[in-house]
């Protein structure tokens, strides 16, 4: 099964879908990050000029889509990090 084809948990979206959204929402990709060891996505603060992506956005963001993540550090970043199903 390829990447973006993988359903994150307790949901029906896919990580492509997943993808989409966060650039329909924020009008911007975020900085993304796939961690195949441990099975996860990170997403990470991202800031472009006029556009703060902060890790409160993305939170309030994933719990309207009922999205599970846990936040985190990635580096000396902020981050969520939802883990995709196998």
């Amino acid at each position: 099964m390829k990447l973006n084809d993988k359903v994150l948990p307790n949901t029906n979206i896919k990580l492509k879908e997943f993808k989409e959204l966060l650039y329909n929402k924020f009008k911007a990709y975020p900085s993304m990050y796939t961690d195949y060891k441990n099975n996860a996505f990170i997403v990470t603060n991202t800031f472009y000029e006029n556009i703060d992506i902060t890790q409160r956005k993305l939170s309030l963001f994933c719990n309207k889509l009922g999205i599970k993540y846990e936040k985190g550090f990635f580096g000396y970043t902020k981050c969520i990090k939802v883990h995709l199903a196998k």
